[in-house]
């Protein structure tokens, strides 16, 4: 029996001298890998800075073999790559705007009386660039003269940028709110009072539309919402058409007048339309 608890006893201080060993060896084996570590990169530190030292002399020096000329003519060539890069860069993004501006036209569904066509800006004149500009879409699509031309905001609203003015066979022209020739009933949803755009003023320099026969009895807030309100035959009620930024005050000069005038800032932005939907009015017997 003394024999075989000496056995024992032996085999527990052998296992408790591996462990003892193993941890040893562990927390040593970190010490020289740092150690070890440290020691590589203070002796290869120099070699590695000579070779970078040497490769910037070596380009330092085939810089100065070229000539002044020669030096400006790599300048030259390099922001003209430089030019090209960001030119595709904006072209770029370019794409991704009109691309997400065709997925939002795309969504886009017309009440069930009107039938939509997407069309794209093919023709603008740089005299007339916010009053008129001409579409890819003619009679042979269905469009009449009249029809509504929508786009889309940022906010996903349908926003009403002008009429059909003129129809051909495979192109129409595109009369915008800037035109002061156009004129439309808007409502303004607190009060539903009606005005007119284009009537009563005329457009001021900072792209504002005038907005005629107002109700002077009636109360205007600031930045309220001008929805079409569907009197003209071409266009669906409900179509953003700008915000209220201004109505004259109805003092004693305009006290025997029954209507004022506003100015509208248009929800649409003219200078920038690519793409754009016609809304077309169906025909009775397809309602």
């Amino acid at each position: 029996m003394a024999g075989k608890g000496r056995l024992w006893e032996r085999r527990v201080m052998a296992a408790g001298l591996l462990v003892l060993a193993l941890v040893v060896l562990g927390a040593g084996y970190r010490l020289l890998r740092v150690g070890f570590g440290r020691s590589c990169d203070d002796f290869l530190y120099p070699y590695l800075r000579l070779a970078r030292v040497s490769s910037s002399r070596l380009s330092n020096q085939s810089l100065l073999a070229y000539s002044r000329a020669e030096l400006a003519e790599k300048l030259e060539a390099l922001q003209d790559q430089n030019r090209n890069l960001a030119m595709q860069a904006a072209t770029a993004e370019k794409l991704l705007r009109e691309n997400a501006q065709l997925r939002e036209i795309s969504d886009f569904s017309p009440p069930q009386e009107w039938s939509a066509m997407k069309a794209e800006v093919i023709l603008r004149d740089p005299m007339t660039w916010r009053e008129r500009f001409t579409v890819d879409r003619g009679e042979v699509d269905g469009v009449v003269s009249g029809s509504a031309v929508i786009d889309i905001g940022a906010d996903g609203r349908p926003v009403l940028i002008g009429v059909i003015e003129r129809v051909g066979k495979r192109a129409s022209t595109v009369q915008t709110l800037q035109n002061s020739g156009l004129s439309i009933a808007v409502q303004f949803g607190s009060n539903r009072t009606v005005g007119f755009v284009n009537v009563g003023g005329t457009p001021r320099g900072d792209d504002l539309l005038p907005v005629g026969y107002l109700p002077c009895g009636e109360r205007y807030r600031h930045n309220e919402s001008a929805l079409t309100t569907g009197f003209e035959r071409g266009i669906p009620a409900g179509l953003l058409v700008g915000e209220l930024v201004s109505v004259e005050e109805p003092g004693t000069e305009f006290a025997n007048r029954p209507y004022l005038s506003g100015w509208l800032k248009p929800a649409a932005e003219f200078d920038n339309v690519r793409f754009v939907t016609i809304a077309v009015p169906k025909p009775k017997a397809e309602r």
